[in-house]
């Protein structure tokens, strides 16, 4: 068709349609030889009115320039119908609007009525709601792009307002932690000064029983000394009697008894001298013990001291960093309102766009909701018409055409009416069967749309719940992680310098903006060594190290019960005898059972040993031995230590 050749807007279609009638339903064909089978085929067929156009029979140079005012400038031809285009509205223009229209010759060409609108006024239409849909379409991307970098703002504020809030509890924590370990300091200040009153009431108590026990075994000398001047007169009596010996020896056998009594008593006597010199010896030990202890205490004290003073500064230093990070926390606060607002104004942006959106998809319903009735009433008048003929043509028993070529003129034109009818069986042809089952395929399918909508609106909504739960628990597990990890460093690091006596460690995370999925990095640098990680230390200090950090768990959630098997193996003296200090720390918290080769261990740590020893072959038995406390079958929640086995000790608390 002409028609699928030609292209204009709206106004100029109306003009083009106007003029042309129903040649603008006329068909190009290749050439005049298809031309003559078309009229052959015509002839025979009588399809109705038929306009052709063969390309061959019209060249551009044939139709000429157009008028500066025709038809032809108002509309794009494609290059095979150009020439008839040309030919056709080449020296024709319009009149008042299209009223009339007067071409070369000054032949005035007057148009009826239209009934509707045709071919190009449909292209037409179709293309400019094109064009509005594309620009709506370019606006609501521009204004959802717009939207986009409002939220990513949004987002990022809420994330520096949640940053600020971190730190503000962090500081928080730190705060808290350092009235703690202050409260915690003024306690082991006053519990030393405790231990050194009692340590000073226990060496006057031992100076007492000292001075006592001297002036006991002053007397147990001069006893002594008394029973062996009576052990001399009783030998003087026994060489006297041993002179009367021939003349009685039932005396003599008296005297031997009186003497053996008195051997006895002496040695007796002399058995009560060693015990007080053994316990005197003891008694010595002690005082010099508990004078060590003392002096210890006092130490211990003075550092406490130290210790008070630069936590005082610590504090003001943090009480400096928690303004600053309020201030921070205020100016976030500032940009997220800022952020706020501009998220609003591109939401009415956005919904602005979306009602003008909205307009035009309800205009193209509309366009649609019409092209569509009329097809619906144009199945119907064909159908229609088709059960007229049919019925005629039975009545009658002769062909239609016949009849209407019998029937008289009208005062109709003739020629209007075939055209008509022409133009009516061309466009029955071009929709082709009709689905009369569209409607209820229409309606389960609103319906099947809906029910889709439905569930895709359940799954955003259940995944956005999903989400904000996975972020609220993401959040609360990051900040009790978080208070954890800070407490246990803080208790880390204490253990550390009591172990080591000096030095310096940290406990690191590798990515703090993921704390629950990085890995946790441990440093440590011993007086006099450079900071450097745990695996680069030796085996005693490695040990110390993960000693720290079991000491340093814990102080901040303490364990009944703890297993340490063959802990002090590398360490040496030294070494042992800090982490003898240290467990006799924490067990009044927890219940130690320690496993070990190291006998200072067992003796200075311990209240109970267990150990297995080989006394036959083949036959292992367990020994076991209360250090401290009362002998009972049970053992009590205290310390344990072990005494050295054949095989092997175990100590248990």
């Amino acid at each position: 068709p002409l028609s699928d050749f030609i292209g204009a807007d709206q106004g100029s279609a109306l003009l083009v349609e106007k003029f042309l009638g129903n040649s603008v339903h006329a068909v190009l064909v290749r050439n005049s030889a298809v031309a003559d089978a078309v009229r052959v085929w015509h002839s025979v067929a009588h399809p109705g009115p038929l306009l052709l156009l063969p390309l061959d029979a019209m060249t551009e140079d044939a139709a000429g320039e157009p008028l500066p005012d025709a038809l032809a400038h108002l509309v794009n031809a494609a290059a095979p119908a150009r020439a008839w285009v040309r030919n056709l509205l080449g020296h024709v223009h319009a009149v008042d609007e299209g009223s009339a229209f007067v071409d070369a010759r000054g032949a005035v060409w007057l148009p009826g009525t239209t009934a509707g609108p045709g071919p190009l006024r449909r292209r037409a239409e179709l293309a400019e709601l094109r064009i509005d849909l594309a620009r709506l379409e370019e606006a609501r991307q521009v204004a959802s792009q717009t939207a986009d970098e409002m939220r990513e703002a949004l987002t990022l504020s809420e994330r520096r307002v949640q940053e600020a809030t971190e730190a503000s509890s962090l500081a928080q924590q730190q705060a808290r932690a350092a009235m703690e370990k202050h409260a915690e300091h003024g306690r082991r200040v006053a519990r030393a000064t405790k231990e050194s009153l009692d340590a000073a009431a226990l060496s006057d108590r031992l100076d007492a029983r000292r001075a006592e026990l001297g002036e006991r075994g002053s007397a147990l000398d001069a006893d002594a000394a008394t029973l062996a001047g009576e052990a001399m007169a009783r030998e003087q009596v026994i060489a006297e009697a041993r002179l009367r010996a021939a003349a009685a020896e039932h005396g003599q056998e008296e005297a031997r008894e009186l003497r053996t009594k008195w051997q006895v008593e002496q040695a007796q006597a002399r058995a009560r001298v060693q015990m007080a010199v053994d316990r005197e010896r003891r008694l010595s030990q002690e005082v010099a013990t508990a004078s060590q202890r003392l002096a210890q205490l006092r130490t211990e004290l003075s550092e406490l001291a130290q210790s008070d003073s630069a936590l005082a500064e610590q504090m003001a230093v943090w009480a400096l960093d928690l303004e600053t990070r309020e201030a921070t926390l205020s100016d976030g606060e500032t940009s997220l309102s800022d952020a706020e607002s501009a998220v609003r104004m591109a939401d009415e942006t956005l919904a602005a766009t979306e009602a003008a959106l909205s307009e035009v998809r309800r205009r193209s319903s509309a366009v649609n909701d019409e092209l569509h009735h009329s097809e619906l009433r144009f199945t119907e008048l064909s159908g229609r018409r088709l059960a007229i003929r049919e019925r005629l043509e039975t009545e009658w028993k002769r062909p239609l055409d016949e009849m209407i070529a019998e029937v008289p003129p009208m005062d109709l034109d003739d020629e209007t009416l075939k055209a008509e009818a022409d133009d009516l069986r061309r466009q029955l042809d071009q929709l082709g069967p009709v689905n009369v089952l569209a409607i209820e395929e229409h309606d389960e399918t609103v319906k099947r749309h809906d029910f889709l909508v439905a569930q895709r609106t359940d799954l955003f909504e259940a995944r956005a719940s999903l989400l904000q739960a996975i972020k609220e628990i993401d959040a609360t597990a990051r900040e009790l992680f978080m208070a954890t990890f800070e407490q246990v460093r803080v208790n880390f690091r204490e253990i550390f310098m009591s172990l080591f006596g000096g030095g310096e460690c940290d406990l690191r995370l590798e990515n703090r903006d993921a704390p629950l999925d990085c890995d946790i990095e441990i440093h440590a640098s011993p007086r006099g060594k450079k900071t450097q990680r745990i695996n680069l230390l030796s085996s005693g200090e490695r040990a110390l190290v993960a000693l720290s950090l079991l000491f340093g768990i814990f102080l901040t959630k303490p364990s009944p019960f703890c297993l340490l098997d063959e802990v002090d193996a590398p360490l040496d003296d030294a070494n042992v005898g800090r982490f003898v200090k240290m467990l006799n720390q924490f067990k009044s918290r927890t219940q130690f059972i320690v496993i070990t080769h190291n006998p200072r261990t067992t003796t200075e740590a311990g209240d109970a040993v267990y150990g297995v020893t080989m006394q036959e072959p083949g036959v292992s038995s367990l020994v076991s031995v209360r250090m401290k406390g009362p002998s009972t079958e049970a053992v009590p929640p205290t310390m344990s230590a072990e005494v050295p086995m054949a095989e092997e000790e175990a100590a248990v608390s």
